[in-house]
């Protein structure tokens, strides 16, 4: 059976630390702020990651029409979709309790996440196909959820939280990223334009180490303007990039592992920013 029909697989677990990483860096700098909201902090993340897999779970029936599967495979996917959609619904309920506390910003917000996942493959927006999901990725599975994750805790915005998500955005791109280079042969023959297919492979490698290196570009400046107040921590994490790096021009058969590593450098990165932010001195 085709992997993407496979639950597990449709669920694609590696991605979840983006939904984790994101709503927790917006929840651990409302906390650090004092906030004591914990019920709201811990409705946020479970939210997050309720969307993750409802998004996870959907991508894939669009694939119905370009793919040829069969009839068991097709089965699978609509069973994946409708369990996609049943989770979206949840974390839609959910999220108007938070609503009914935060009141119609968050309504406002939580409208345009939803569209965003919608239109990830959905209808004939399909930005994934446009070429545009890493720039829709970044918006809405960066700043936009760690900005909506610290709003809805603390009941406030400023702009250091949107500077402070910057290198989270960055890292959700790449993982996506990732993704389109592992798949860059499959999404070719099917006539799926992702940015890698519109723009060529080669491209999408340039592309790969420019993100990274914004992600470290971006977190030395927020230091020396005194946002982040650490950042030792960050340049270790260095060491787990050569493994990714040293995929993106492997054969395909090898790339398979392209995206797991980068959301392990992912983690890795995230969780030493939020240690960061915790503990000043690191």
């Amino acid at each position: 059976m085709n992997d993407k029909t496979t639950f597990i697989k449709a669920l694609r677990p590696f991605s979840l630390i983006v939904a984790i990483a994101t709503c927790g860096l917006g929840v651990s700098l409302a906390l650090v702020e004092n906030s004591q909201n914990t019920l709201l902090a811990s409705l946020v993340i479970f939210t997050g990651v309720l969307l993750q897999i409802a998004v996870n779970l959907i991508n894939d029936h669009r694939d119905l029409t370009s793919h040829q599967f069969t009839h068991a495979q097709q089965l699978a996917i609509k069973r994946n979709t409708r369990i996609g959609w049943t989770v979206m619904l949840l974390a839609i309920a959910i999220g108007f309790y938070m609503v009914s506390i935060r009141g119609w910003p968050l309504l406002l917000l939580g409208m345009f996440g939803v569209f965003g996942a919608w239109g990830y493959t959905g209808g004939q927006i399909n930005y994934k196909e446009r070429g545009l999901g890493i720039l829709f990725v970044f918006l809405f599975m960066g700043v936009l959820l760690i900005g909506g994750s610290y709003y809805v805790v603390s009941g406030d915005y400023h702009w250091n939280i949107f500077w402070l998500s910057l290198p989270f955005s960055l890292l959700s791109s790449l993982l996506l990223l990732s993704n389109e280079l592992r798949d860059y042969e499959d999404d070719l023959a099917a006539g799926i334009k992702t940015l890698c297919v519109r723009q060529g492979y080669k491209l999408g490698v340039k592309l790969y180490y420019w993100i990274v290196a914004l992600v470290y570009l971006v977190s030395v400046l927020l230091y020396q303007a005194e946002i982040l107040p650490g950042l030792i921590l960050l340049l270790v994490t260095i060491v787990v990039l050569w493994q990714p790096f040293k995929l993106l021009n492997a054969p395909k058969k090898q790339r398979i592992y392209l995206t797991p590593l980068t959301g392990r450098f992912y983690f890795i990165y995230s969780a030493a920013y939020l240690a960061t932010i915790w503990i000043p001195q690191l």
